[in-house]
């Protein structure tokens, strides 16, 4: 598979969309830990390493659930989803890794003083979102306007479809083909490839571009912002 954009080599960048579990903060052991024990709990088998990364990280609950155990209800998947969130806010909040990945309060700031649009596309679901912007661990309201997140609200299809990004960019005012975006997972980096992102920076805990290769490939893998003047797109590189 090559999709990467092709049109995108030394484009300046618009604006800018973050992914945000496994990104923005660094929560995704504790997604994953609640999701190998929420699904042998409820029948569903176990839950593998591989599973994690091509079934769990950066789809939305549905898709998640309905492969895990098969056909459900919606109410169903509301009520288990609900049950499975709860437990991961829990441990959000009893964790000290729940706060901005290192250099992202920097990278924000720098973009708010250049002016550049940003929103965040995450599959995660209206009470997680509720939460995160109401922590005042993160200060996300500081750079963000709630009500151009695009999340798991149940009327499209979650990535690895880019319909989040479309959605997301087009709620900034811009097209995906002017915006980076920065995810750290296999379905979403597919889903901003398939959108026709100018870049995608995989950044994350390991990043490395040979894990991206099968799904469009990554301009940059990173661990954190900090370095954040050498990202492409900026007239910095």
């Amino acid at each position: 598979m090559n999709i990467q954009n092709k049109n995108a080599k030394n484009k300046k960048v618009k604006a800018v969309i973050f992914d945000f579990n496994g990104t923005l903060i660094y929560d995704s052991p504790i997604h994953c830990q609640v999701w190998r024990e929420f699904v042998p709990a409820n029948g569903g088998g176990e839950v593998t390493d591989e599973d994690l990364e091509k079934r769990v990280l950066g789809r939305d609950n549905a898709q998640i659930l309905t492969d895990f155990f098969g056909e459900l209800t919606d109410r169903q998947i509301e009520q288990m989803s609900y049950e499975k969130e709860a437990e991961y806010r829990r441990r959000c909040r009893i964790s000290d890794t729940f706060r901005l990945v290192d250099g992202a309060a920097e990278f924000l700031d720098w973009l708010k003083d250049q002016g550049y649009p940003i929103t965040i596309a995450t599959g995660s679901e209206v009470r997680n979102v509720n939460f995160y912007f109401e922590s005042p661990e993160l200060g996300l309201t500081k750079w963000f306007d709630r009500n151009k997140v695009v999340y798991d609200d149940g009327s499209f299809v979650g990535k690895p479809e880019p319909e989040i990004y479309l959605r997301a960019a087009a709620a900034i005012g811009q097209k995906c083909e002017d915006c980076i975006v920065f995810e750290d997972s296999l379905s979403g980096v597919l889903a901003a490839r398939r959108a026709g992102a100018a870049y995608v920076v995989a950044l994350g805990l390991g990043a490395a571009k040979e894990k991206f290769i099968d799904v469009g490939g990554v301009d940059l893998a990173v661990e954190d912002f900090c370095d954040f003047r050498k990202f492409p797109g900026f007239g910095n590189d």
